[in-house]
């Protein structure tokens, strides 16, 4: 990264985006965790989700049944959103909402470990990826599960990472003025395809809707990647065992399960 500002506050978007989820969000969250871990996998368990966001993730791992959760985030919006997660869950003893750096080595000591790590689309956007994954990858515990996605590693990064700098560069009438054309790119390709124009704002498998997740893409700074092969090798370095992987086009996510033999 350069030493341009970075003025992106994931956390502010992730707090506005949780006035919108309801149960259909929490479903749809739900159901996208157990395409890599079953209920049972994850019921009587300790969970790790680091880089919360919005706290959905881990208000669906309590209703699975984690038997303790740790919910950390180095964003204080990130940290609100799941708090008020928390809150509708009805304020369990056996989950914490965390302020902190999983780059801070005191910090992540302190953690401990944990049977799951779940760390989704979080860790590329710390400024130091392969540090920050080590360390995630540092609180599993043995006979465990690591959960991470990592946007995917192409030709066009110079591209996205410009688009992104620009975005932050941007006033904030410009800022809106970049996502009102995303909609609108959007909306054009509806009309061609007969859908609804009017219905853009989808919501997504995990949780997120359309609206917000153009607002993280834009502004997501700082911004890495990697390709399958690098996170593979890097994990399996340190006795990791790959258990599936789903691959993505550039510009997304690659998700990896991977296992910690005992």
């Amino acid at each position: 990264m350069d030493s341009e500002a970075i003025t992106f506050s994931f956390g502010e978007n992730w707090r506005s985006y949780v006035d919108t989820v309801d149960e259909g969000s929490l479903k749809r969250a739900s159901s996208a965790i157990e395409e890599w871990l079953t209920s049972d996998q994850i019921s009587g368990r300790t969970v790790l989700d680091i880089g919360c966001g919005s706290g959905i993730h881990s208000l669906c791992f309590h209703r699975m049944g984690a038997k303790q959760l740790v919910s950390v985030d180095v964003d204080p919006k990130s940290v609100e959103s799941t708090r008020l997660m928390w809150n509708r869950a009805g304020s369990p003893a056996n989950w914490h909402v965390v302020h902190g750096s999983i780059l801070d080595d005191d910090f992540t000591a302190a953690l401990g470990k944990a049977e799951i790590v779940y760390s989704w689309g979080v860790l590329h956007h710390t400024g130091a990826m392969w540090n920050a994954i080590d360390k995630a990858a540092s609180r599993v515990e043995k006979g465990g599960k690591f959960l991470i996605a990592i946007y995917v590693k192409g030709p066009k990064y110079p591209e996205h990472l410009e688009l992104k700098q620009s975005y932050n560069r941007a006033s904030r009438l410009g800022k809106k003025l970049m996502v009102w054309q995303s909609v609108a790119k959007i909306m054009r390709d509806r009309w061609h395809m007969g859908l609804n124009p009017l219905a853009w704002n989808e919501k997504y498998d995990r949780g997120m809707d359309v609206y917000h997740d153009i607002v993280d893409w834009l502004g997501g700074l700082p911004y890495e990647v990697a390709s399958s092969d690098e996170i593979v090798a890097f994990c399996t370095e340190r006795g990791f065992v790959l258990e599936k992987l789903h691959e993505l086009p550039e510009g997304g996510n690659n998700t990896y399960l991977f296992s910690l033999p005992k």
